[in-house]
């Protein structure tokens, strides 16, 4: 297996989420550093996910028929571009300039990489086979917030400290096109490709909604897609506002925190003479420290429960039971994080996190997988990626407005849990998988790919 196209994907996919996961948490910090509040974090989520919506169904309907391979270097390339522009900018305007090509590009990488697994994995190895794409998925979505921590505290030039990250993801992107370029082979036959172009390439958003409705008139998916729809909904609070409730209801312990740093290096120089700009570095230094770290424990747990425990359980168990626990778990730690008074109260419910998504996330997939008919699974990921894409590009607007308002930093996660108690409800509408006579239940194995596809 030592040239094979699956392990050559796992690295992949490894680069891609460690270079997303080095920003993802330091968002709201590069939103302060340009002085915008809470709110335009929110629409910076929106329009991000505005264009993944519009563009994720018809990367996968194109990867169907000219395979997956151009499709993941456009997506690669796409991510290097966006990075460097989102490092660089100057202003909030290119701030979001950045973001939203990169919701048009980036959006190529996970529908397609989904497809590409269910080509190169035969049912009766598809078992190991998910299990080093999971892991590798979660390592990279893992070490990515660690990693970008750790360079937010290294300044380039001129350019403050938090650019450094976005300038790294860069950097790791382009590199890892052009891995892909030399090594990833194209996993869809010429003959498959070939009966894919006899139709018309639908475009626009016209033919997204086409596909999402066909999608839920099929009876067989239907109940597992109102489950996603509301799983992502709710879970936009812990992606959107998460960093920001960290940094507006525990703004006081953070400004202590980097004083007490500061003067534990430098005791000549008092906080209180420094410049203000020295000091808007230094505490945007500590934010990026304490969110990345937060980010870091849900990635750990996550690689833990996803790769080491949920396979088993699965199998003994059954996906819809794990479904249905890890929904009301979910809906207990959301409620906790509205009213939890300290960091450490934040640490312990970002491990009930990682259990409750674990749990549901790959759970849920298997089930939704397992109803597609293989033809077309490109089709499917991309209208599933999309229906997660149409979630976010809603809630995190209200989140972060809500999350902005006074004393108000739990509500937007009071108001996720009432989704997610909802999801719960509908996951008692969910049918055991089907057994095959052989005993292989091969879509359980693919939905381990991602640490998840609500991201």
């Amino acid at each position: 297996m030592r040239r094979s196209p699956l392990l050559i994907l796992a690295l992949t996919l490894f680069i891609d989420m460690l270079g997303f996961g080095l920003i993802l948490p330091l968002i709201p910090v590069y939103i302060s550093h340009y002085g915008g509040g809470a709110w335009v974090g929110g629409m910076l989520l929106g329009c991000y996910s505005l264009m993944q919506f519009l563009t994720a169904p018809l990367w996968g309907r194109l990867s169907d028929r000219i395979g997956r391979r151009p499709v993941i270097l456009i997506g690669l390339c796409g991510s290097a571009g966006t990075f460097l522009t989102f490092g660089l900018a100057p202003n909030l305007f290119v701030l979001f300039l950045a973001r939203v090509a990169a919701g048009a590009l980036t959006s190529a990488s996970l529908p397609t990489a989904q497809a590409y697994i269910a080509d190169v994995t035969p049912p009766e190895k598809r078992a190991s086979g998910m299990a080093v794409l999971g892991i590798a998925f979660g390592l990279g979505f893992a070490f990515g917030p660690v990693v970008g921590g750790y360079a937010s505290r290294i300044a380039i030039g001129s350019l403050s400290p938090i650019a450094t990250p976005a300038l790294l993801a860069a950097l790791l992107s382009f590199c890892n096109f052009l891995w892909a370029l030399a090594m990833l082979p194209e996993s869809l036959s010429l003959a498959r490709r070939e009966a894919a172009t006899e139709g018309t390439l639908e475009k626009g958003p016209l033919a997204l909604l086409r596909s999402i409705s066909a999608a839920f008139h099929d009876a067989n998916i239907r109940a597992q897609l109102l489950v996603f729809a509301f799983v992502t909904f709710a879970f936009t609070a812990v992606e959107s506002s998460f960093s920001w409730l960290v940094i507006l209801r525990f703004h006081s312990t953070l400004e202590q925190m980097a004083i007490h740093t500061w003067q534990a290096h430098h005791l000549a120089q008092p906080w209180a003479s420094l410049p203000d700009i020295v000091r808007q570095h230094q505490f945007e230094k500590m934010e990026a420290i304490i969110t990345s770290r937060i980010f870091l424990i849900v990635g750990l747990s996550s690689l833990v429960v996803q790769g080491f425990i949920v396979r088993g359980l699965a199998h003994f168990i059954g996906e819809h039971y794990l479904v249905r626990f890890g929904a009301m778990l979910m809906t207990l730690t959301l409620i906790g994080i509205g009213l939890a008074p300290s960091l450490l109260g934040i640490y312990l419910l970002s491990v009930c996190i990682a259990i409750a998504m674990g749990v549901m996330t790959p759970s849920l997939n298997a089930l939704i997988t397992h109803a597609a008919d293989p033809s077309e699974i490109g089709t499917l990921s991309g209208v599933q990626q999309g229906l997660g894409s149409l979630a976010r590009i809603i809630a995190p607007p209200i989140n972060n407005y809500l999350i902005g308002l006074p004393n108000a930093t739990g509500v937007p996660f009071f108001c996720s849990a009432v989704l997610m108690a909802i999801a719960f409800l509908l996951s008692l509408q969910l049918k055991p998988m089907a057994i095959s006579p052989k005993g292989e239940n091969d879509a359980t194995e693919a939905a381990t790919i991602e640490a998840s596809s609500i991201h």
